[in-house]
């Protein structure tokens, strides 16, 4: 079930939903949220490998508040919300695109998702798709909050699990390379980081452990159900 207007306000003055909060932001089933005065943009020479760390120095972070920042066509950066967010454990959050900011081609994580539980701010990847230049200015309604209320409370909110992103409160750059399965593969090759020498080698241990998974549910299944091919 998604939230109304009324029920996001209640939300957001009695349990701290999002912090600042403006009432005059908070319509229909929304909550409009604004854009940070820091973003921060890939500048290495380097290129990105799945499951391999990211590093500050490979982003420079500009203050656009400070310096006259135009996201160029087909260029991407890190920005992220004013608002602080404190998700309750039986509520998950969706940040939507605003259709004004999307028609003038700026495209906002379109999929950007809020486990039950998560606490902090939240960062996105801003992406011109227009032909030209975009001048990007702090404080401006960018992307859209909803609530969605659980069917019961999760068993397992964001601080019970990896929670690398718990209490976020700067423009965040990827911790793709924190993911358990990759740390096993990092400590089972006795190695630091992921490579292009290495990458390869990481797929294949993880379909390697997709695999024996799926054998595993298919056994457990066989045992409670019986084989399938002999009915």
């Amino acid at each position: 079930m998604m939230l109304s207007d009324k029920d996001l306000k209640e939300l957001a003055l009695t349990r701290q939903l999002v912090t600042p909060f403006d009432p005059s932001n908070c319509e229909g089933a929304t909550i409009n949220l604004t854009l940070d005065s820091k973003i921060k943009r890939y500048i290495s020479e380097k290129e990105i490998i799945l499951g391999e760390k990211i590093t500050e120095d490979q982003y420079e972070e500009i203050d656009i508040s400070k310096t006259v920042f135009h996201l160029q066509p087909n260029e991407s950066v890190l920005v992220r919300s004013v608002e602080y967010f404190r998700i309750p454990d039986d509520m998950a959050a969706q940040v939507l695109e605003r259709y004004s900011i999307k028609l003038l081609g700026l495209m906002i994580s379109p999929a950007s998702y809020m486990n039950p539980g998560y606490e902090g701010t939240m960062s996105f990847i801003a992406y011109n798709q227009s032909p030209k230049p975009i001048r990007l200015t702090p404080g401006i309604k960018f992307a859209q909050l909803a609530i969605f209320k659980l069917s019961s409370e999760a068993e397992k909110p964001y601080r019970k699990q990896d929670a690398k992103y718990l209490g976020s409160n700067e423009v965040s750059i990827s911790k793709l390379h924190l993911d358990k399965e990759i740390q096993e593969f990092l400590l089972k090759k006795g190695i630091g980081n992921v490579s292009n020498d290495t990458a390869k080698e990481l797929g294949d241990f993880l379909m390697n452990k997709i695999n024996k998974s799926a054998q595993k549910i298919a056994e457990e299944l066989r045992k409670k159900f019986g084989d399938p091919n002999e009915r």
